[in-house]
């Protein structure tokens, strides 16, 4: 088993489903998921060693048992639920128990997903209605509130906008399985958006920013936008890079050396002031903002304009 390789799929109905697994539940139902492949007709039983899932997860053998015993018990009791519209047109749902048999024996961990989860982890290439991740970048999550919303932004980190349709923050809570905690915005923030978003930036490739909407002087609704991988340029960056190209042949004035030059190359630095490259020596020099860069140019245009007259 190469762990590298080891990939998730499954459908979106389970990715925004009401879950309130623990942190080793999660843990072991996605590495049970990944051993289902894209392309298989039907669920088998799937097994592995101590030693595998101790590699996995980062456990000690001496501990597989009580883990195994105490896990496998919360993955076959807990509920999975799926809301939709019913045909009434009114809200519907659908529950489901995810595992159908856990088997221990000398080592070796055995389980069985249900025969009524077909739809959330077969044949989901044929539609393409799924989210698809790494294994391995998913088990370095140490919050329950970051694996979900890891799944929940990852879900949409190739939609058109690079952002996920704003929802309902009671939406977002029932997906958490924490509908009767943190009644404050301030709390909700602090304890589950501000922690997962700071557990994702360090310890995954995925990258994306939130904000609250408010209806009112209350907020009501939380979007997720700006989601890209670490090291490629967000849509924002990729933006003012566009942008930025249209200054490219412009004249411009530099205050500091009271010289004007034509730009070659702009481009913006991390504490958000512009280095300009001049087209003819390759000099560099230094705008403080945005404001600073337009006005040299619009100086350099304006006296452009007197020399035709």
């Amino acid at each position: 088993m190469n762990k590298k390789d080891l990939q998730v799929f499954q459908s979106n109905s389970f990715v925004e489903s009401r879950q309130n697994y623990t942190l080793q539940e999660k843990r072991l139902l996605s590495t049970i998921v990944s051993f289902v492949k894209p392309t298989d007709e039907n669920f088998i039983e799937y097994e592995f060693s101590i030693t595998e899932w101790a590699d996995l997860a980062g456990k000690t053998k001496e501990n597989f048992y009580r883990i195994a015993d105490s896990v496998t018990d919360g993955l076959m009791s807990k509920i999975i639920k799926i809301s939709r519209i019913g045909k009434d047109g009114n809200k519907a749902f659908k529950k489901f128990h995810v595992m159908s048999t856990g088997d221990y024996d000398s080592g070796i961990l055995k389980l069985e997903i249900s025969k009524d989860m077909n739809d959330i982890f077969l044949h989901l290439k044929k539609n393409g209605n799924y989210t698809r991740y790494e294994l391995m970048e998913f088990l370095t999550l140490t919050s329950t509130h970051a694996q979900r919303i890891y799944e929940l932004v990852k879900q949409y980190q190739n939609s058109e906008h690079n952002k996920r349709p704003a929802m309902k923050i009671f939406e977002l809570k029932e997906m958490l399985g924490i509908e009767d905690k943190y009644p404050q915005f301030k709390e909700f923030r602090k304890y589950v958006l501000n922690i997962a978003l700071k557990q994702i930036e360090e310890k995954t490739t995925l990258r994306y920013k939130w904000r609250g909407i408010k209806r009112g002087r209350s907020y009501h609704k939380i979007e997720f936008y700006e989601i890209h991988i670490a090291g490629k340029e967000s849509p924002t960056e990729l933006q003012e890079k566009a942008f930025l190209q249209n200054y490219i042949g412009e004249e411009i004035y530099n205050q500091e050396f009271n010289t004007y030059l034509t730009i070659n190359k702009v481009s913006k630095n991390k504490d958000s002031s512009y280095t300009v490259i001049d087209k003819f020596d390759s000099s560099s020099y230094s705008y403080q903002d945005l404001e600073a860069l337009q006005s040299s140019i619009a100086k350099a245009q304006t006296q452009k304009g007197l020399k035709l007259q």
